[in-house]
């Protein structure tokens, strides 16, 4: 593993998320400054995750073709350009823009992982994803923070500092990034190009078409529970944003550490397939869990079960598909597990909610973790591995 190259990424990838992470929470309050209704500013929300969805396997691809570097700057700079629009934006429409701008670029994680597959081995890949999901808890920690502090001073400063992070990360890029990628190479060119044939060609190969529909799954059920999280937390325990937010806070920083310390022993020790089957019933748990924490010490177990599943989980899905591809198709097959994602985070607060509302404040929980529980039964049936209680029998001699 190019232990210079992980790095690079590694600070690329967070300075990127701490500009996203600084606007995210501030969206509501500056569509509301323009007369936007809840709709409207779901809408808003929405768009990023839709335009995600189009461009990440769009962007993986281009990148498999043209190089993961040259990609990279031009989808930065389209950050910068969508953040900027963000500043100066004086009506709803410019909003909406900006946000579909930044959601295309934003399919640059599928070229960043790429990158990761491109440096790492087999056996180190996981980690190295893992690293990059370390980038995102980071930018998502430090980013909300920043940005309410510097909201006092008017909305569009940090819409300003989140384009200037935006730009520091395409010169950090030029700068500090080696290709990966051998764009003179004829048969590779051939290969990556944009097709049909390549999205069929993802979902017929076994195990890659396996593992976008679960990813798909669990993050249409993680991306509900976040949807509608802080509504829970108000009915239940009274709490307010900064209660809620602190949480959040916990959920990040235990994200970071869960990535970067407990992911590389436990597939080192244990292989990646199983530690992903692990994360399943984690995952599970985690949020059946919470409906059923009436104090708000469970809640944090239940949180810290939810989140240990999740961090486990991405990073090894992951890697799992990168193995069962040529390295040429890389970043268009990530893109393709990151469009599975961002349809999971359009649908998966639509459906929290719709539940919320019309059943009961518990129903998005309970349901989630039934969708964990199929999506295990599923992957015990179709990814054939030893589990993590098989290796411990054959270990201790049980």
């Amino acid at each position: 593993m190019k232990q210079k190259g992980l790095l690079t990424i590694f600070l690329i990838v967070f300075i990127d998320l701490l500009g996203f992470g600084l606007i995210l929470p501030l969206l509501p309050y500056i569509a509301e400054k323009f007369q936007a209704n809840p709709f409207q500013i779901g809408l808003l929300a929405a768009a990023y995750s839709f335009f995600q969805f189009i461009s990440a396997p769009i962007m993986g691809r281009l990148s498999d073709r043209f190089g993961r570097k040259k990609l990279l700057i031009i989808s930065q700079l389209g950050t910068v350009a969508g953040f900027l629009l963000l500043g100066v934006a004086n009506t709803l429409p410019f909003i909406f823009l900006s946000r579909i701008i930044d959601g295309i670029t934003g399919g640059n994680i599928s070229i960043a992982q790429a990158y990761i597959a491109d440096i790492t081995t087999p056996e180190n890949r996981a980690k190295g994803m893992g690293m990059i999901g370390a980038a995102f808890g980071l930018g998502f920690i430090f980013g909300p923070a920043l940005g309410g502090f510097l909201s006092q001073w008017g909305f569009a400063v940090p819409a300003y500092f989140a384009a200037g992070i935006a730009a520091i990360a395409a010169i950090s890029t030029w700068m500090f990034l080696e290709e990966t990628v051998d764009v003179k190479n004829v048969v590779i060119k051939q290969r990556a190009k944009f097709s049909l044939d390549a999205l069929k060609k993802a979902f017929s190969t076994p195990v890659l078409g396996l593992m976008i529909g679960i990813f798909f799954l669990i993050n249409l059920a993680f991306s509900g529970m976040q949807g509608t999280f802080a509504l829970w937390t108000q009915s239940t325990f009274g709490w307010g944003p900064k209660e809620t937010g602190y949480l959040f806070a916990y959920i990040g920083v235990m994200s970071v550490i869960i990535q970067l310390q407990i992911l590389p022993r436990a597939v080192k020790a244990f292989g990646e397939k199983a530690v992903f089957k692990a994360s399943l019933p984690l995952l599970a748990l985690g949020l059946l869990g919470i409906p059923l924490s009436v104090h708000w010490g469970f809640l944090l177990i239940a949180n810290g079960l939810l989140v240990m599943g999740n961090s486990l989980a991405n990073p090894t899905i992951q890697s799992i598909a990168t193995e069962n591809v040529e390295k040429s198709e890389y970043g268009g097959t990530l893109g393709f597990l990151q469009s599975s994602a961002s349809l999971g985070r359009i649908l998966g607060p639509l459906m929290a909610g719709e539940l919320f509302s019309v059943i009961s404040k518990d129903a998005p929980y309970i349901f989630s973790g039934i969708i964990m529980i199929i999506a295990l039964l599923i992957v015990q049936k179709y990814l054939p591995s030893d589990s993590i209680w098989d290796k411990l029998k054959v270990k201790f001699g049980i």
